[in-house]
């Protein structure tokens, strides 16, 4: 993977971490005062050790369709989410690079002269047949690249980009920028919220509505660090629908070695499970490359205090404890491999 698509995807692959944490919701994180009405968790379901695999296993077949499950260096989920029937669909990447973008397509300088300030453009996608995407990019500083004060809206329609189809609205604001992506030090932020925005691949769809403030750097060219908080995203595919609600997702990564750290606080609320569970990240879950995690552990607590501890044994087992009623230890030991959520 090149430098430059790391940089696009580092914010993108702290999602994938909730393909495997967010069954188990909890409280934390938080937006940038963006307002999500009718994004709400649901209501706690209580947690037992006939339900806690299906609780820690379900965001594994709701988030992939957030970020899919093929990102390289830090690809965390590749060995045991790919059961998703849309997991490689990635909508928050496909976000992030149509933002990138936008200053080249929502301008119109063709004669040489500066644009002014504010571009409102439409363009005919990969396919000119099959759709088109528009919107506005306001160029704050009139240097015809996403940099600090810009804001770009977009809407998509049936929008074909080699395979990959959009439609629906996505907004930026709130834009910093900071260096140079190609030369690091390097630093950028932005809010965006999206409405009904759908990405379609081989046949699959996945829709996103909701808000999140995305953060990425690069010290050196080697250590990443990426941020996606927000104050709610709801998804839905493959029948299932999943919603995250104040929520904060860190991720630290080296591009050389591939060792990758990630921690989540939430809530989540799983329509497969039927209600939502609270998540806190005890021990960031660290592993190397695509492989899964090989150490860390989170605690989910549901309904009526019941918990469930999911603690990493190594980068193919893991062990899940169960305390139906948050009186003295665990009333079950489960141990699974990865492959099993």
């Amino acid at each position: 993977m090149s430098q430059n698509v790391n940089y696009v995807v580092n914010a993108v692959i702290l999602l994938s971490a909730s393909a495997l944490l967010g069954a188990c919701g909890g409280g934390g994180g938080g937006g940038d005062g963006v307002s999500n009405v009718g994004i709400s968790a649901s209501d706690p379901v209580a947690i037992t050790p006939d339900n806690a695999t299906e609780v820690a296993s379900a965001t594994f077949e709701a988030t992939d369709g957030l970020t899919g499950n093929s990102e390289g260096v830090f690809g965390v989920l590749p060995a045991s989410a790919g059961q998703f029937s849309a997991a490689q669909i990635n909508v928050i990447k496909t976000i992030i690079q149509q933002t990138k973008r936008a200053p080249v397509f929502l301008r119109e300088d063709g004669t040489g002269v500066a644009p002014a300030a504010t571009q409102t453009s439409q363009e005919n996608c990969e396919n000119g047949a099959n759709g088109s995407i528009s919107g506005t990019f306001n160029d704050n500083d009139n240097d015809l690249t996403l940099s600090t004060g810009d804001t770009v809206s977009m809407t998509a329609s049936n929008c074909d980009f080699g395979g990959v189809v959009m439609n629906g609205t996505i907004s930026i604001s709130n834009v910093v920028v900071s260096g140079d992506e190609f030369s690091p030090p390097y630093s950028m932020q932005f809010t965006m919220q999206a409405t009904d925005f759908s990405v379609t691949v081989t046949g699959e769809t996945v829709v996103m509505s909701g808000d999140g403030t995305i953060s990425e750097s690069n010290s050196d060219g080697f250590n990443v660090s990426s941020s996606v908080s927000g104050n709610g995203i709801q998804i839905t595919a493959a029948g299932e629908t999943l919603t995250l609600t104040n929520y904060a997702i860190v991720e630290t990564g080296n591009e050389a070695t591939g060792e990758y750290a990630i921690s989540i606080n939430a809530t989540i609320s799983s329509s497969s499970v039927g209600g939502s569970i609270t998540v806190t990240t005890d021990v960031a879950l660290s592993g190397i490359g695509s492989g899964d995690p090989s150490a860390g552990q989170l605690t989910c607590v549901g309904a009526n205090s019941s918990s469930l501890t999911l603690t990493v044994v190594d980068s193919l087992n893991v062990q899940i404890d169960v305390d139906t009623d948050g009186i003295g230890g665990p009333d079950e030991t489960l141990s699974l491999a990865w492959t099993a959520l």
